[in-house]
């Protein structure tokens, strides 16, 4: 009987505030696997340093496709880094300024031309002041920084679900079997535009 031993280590590392009640990023890398960086923007049930080994769907969905998609590392920031028990509800949502601080960080910084930027936050919260705006402001930091730069977002291999900033929950529902790959999407003038709040 001939047999192969396949080893495979996935590293998790989690940004986080010190008394654990903020998550700004959690970084998944695939060791020994060759591919690109990405930096992926999104709404996620969060992790935090006291359940950094606990399984999330959103993120088992991202790790089971990221070679199809080419990459070997993603870095995961939310538009919300407040720790949250359960769902993230639209109810008394703030717009997190010390997230987009640290999103701002990450973006100036020279290694993000490093990554690919991945938009996944769907269209949940459509009707939230707070998630609108939060969205055109992270959209802008891009843009201010990385003008040029390309942005992307998940589809399937056979675009049956090419729905704008698709999030992996969504996909992996609808298209867990399918193969994923980034398809590069313009961020429109519209999507810059700061909402006032009524």
């Amino acid at each position: 009987m001939n047999t192969e031993k396949i080893k495979a280590v996935i590293e998790t590392e989690i940004v986080c505030s010190p008394d654990g009640k903020h998550t700004y990023e959690v970084i998944k890398r695939l060791e020994g696997i060759e591919g690109e960086k990405g930096c992926l923007i999104s709404l996620y049930p969060t992790r935090d340093k006291n359940n950094i080994f606990a399984s999330d769907s959103t993120l088992n969905h991202l790790v089971s496709h990221m070679q199809e998609m080419g990459l070997c590392e993603l870095r995961i920031i939310n538009l919300f880094s407040k720790v949250v028990d359960g769902k993230l509800s639209a109810k008394g949502l703030q717009v997190d300024v010390d997230n987009l601080q640290y999103i701002e960080s990450i973006m100036c910084d020279k290694s993000f031309a490093e990554y690919k930027f991945i938009i996944a936050w769907g269209n949940s919260m459509a009707t939230s002041f707070a998630c609108q705006r939060t969205k055109a402001e992270a959209l802008n930091i891009f843009k201010k920084y990385h003008r040029k730069a390309k942005a992307f977002h998940i589809t399937t291999s056979n675009d049956t679900l090419d729905v704008d900033f698709a999030h992996p929950l969504f996909l992996g529902i609808r298209a867990n079997s399918d193969k994923w790959k980034l398809k590069e999407i313009t961020i429109t003038p519209q999507m810059l535009e700061i909402p006032e709040k009524a």
